[in-house]
């Protein structure tokens, strides 16, 4: 009886029988966890980022720009990269605006992790708004050291945006709630007012899903959007799509950057981002469906040299995708 050598014996053997191989993937491991410590311990790379990247956009008509939303990526570089990269080869917009939830948790190692993605494969401007898991594991306070304070405004062309600190399903900060009174009075004087939040004021999905700010802020938030006329409002929170008129006020729930996908239905649920043209203080929106991209070193459009591919199939497949490194040998 013939015994056929399992995958497992071949590595085995061949490791045993090349030293140089073994010393090589063993050199890859403590290089992957010499990164990881840098990524968790090195002093972050940037600070008032979102303030840089305002100053960074440049809409050379100002009554007629795109900017593109999308939230909940959560580091998924599956997603998040390709996503990024569609954004990238459209020369028409102008900036982006990541909606929250930027991160899976909001260590060290999570942020450089989100910079590093954004710097690799996208040139535009990027602004961030805050999210309840970017506050996870002390990300409050690396949060506010790279992007600045929590929510703020500004202007763009014929354009009012209105970011605001929108984390809790429990309610709706009092004093934050002034401060957005008095930035949508600023913004009456724009053709278009914009407010990006991550919490939603209204789950859209009803039949007591509720993944939304209590009933008593849904009610004032509203009042708000529809007294200084909020031309279109962004949120974020529940990984799907859906758009329409909230009460007079029309909306976009975008959280299909990355995050597990909160449901099924193929009209709602599907990785995107969505692409918004203002012309003339008018506003369309268009959602763009993202595939994902497997992490897989067996690639035939990205082979790996064959040296190179025996050491990396000597790492656990789940520390090769991790590292972010596929595909770079």
């Amino acid at each position: 009886m013939i015994v056929e050598e399992g995958d497992n014996q071949k590595l085995k053997r061949t490791l045993q029988d090349h030293p140089l191989i073994m010393g090589l993937a063993l050199l890859l491991i403590l290089l992957f966890v010499g990164l990881k410590l840098r990524d968790y311990y090195a002093p972050l790379p940037d600070h008032e980022r979102n303030k840089k990247e305002i100053s960074r956009i440049k809409a050379y008509d100002p009554s007629d720009f795109t900017f593109a939303v999308f939230g909940d990526n959560k580091g998924n570089i599956s997603i998040f990269k390709p996503l990024l990269r569609d954004i990238d080869d459209r020369i028409d917009i102008d900036f982006a605006i990541d909606l929250g939830d930027l991160v899976d948790g909001g260590n060290n190692a999570h942020y450089r992790r989100f910079l590093n993605q954004l710097q690799d494969n996208l040139a535009i401007p990027v602004l961030a708004v805050i999210g309840n898991h970017d506050l996870s594991k002390g990300g409050s306070s690396h949060y506010q050291e790279i992007f600045g304070p929590t929510y703020y405004s500004f202007q763009i062309g014929q354009g009012y945006f209105t970011i605001l600190d929108a984390i809790s399903e429990q309610g709706f900060d009092k004093t934050e709630r002034k401060w957005l009174e008095d930035e949508l009075k600023k913004a009456q004087v724009s053709k278009a007012r914009f407010v990006f939040m991550h919490v939603p004021p209204f789950d859209p999905r009803g039949g007591g899903f509720d993944k939304c700010l209590p009933e008593r802020d849904r009610r004032d938030l509203l009042d708000l959007f529809r007294r200084y006329n909020v031309t279109h409002l962004f949120a974020s929170h529940i990984h799907g799509y859906f758009t329409g008129v909230w009460e007079g006020v029309p909306y976009t729930i975008t959280g299909g950057a990355g995050a597990g996908l909160q449901g099924s239905g193929s009209q709602h649920f599907f990785h995107h981002y969505v692409e918004v043209h203002v012309n003339d203080g008018k506003v369309d929106t268009t959602v763009r469906q993202i595939d994902s991209e497997v992490c897989n070193f067996r690639d035939n459009k990205h082979p790996l040299p064959p040296l190179a591919k025996l050491v990396v199939e000597a790492l656990p497949h789940r520390i090769w995708c991790l590292s972010g490194n596929h595909r770079q040998l």
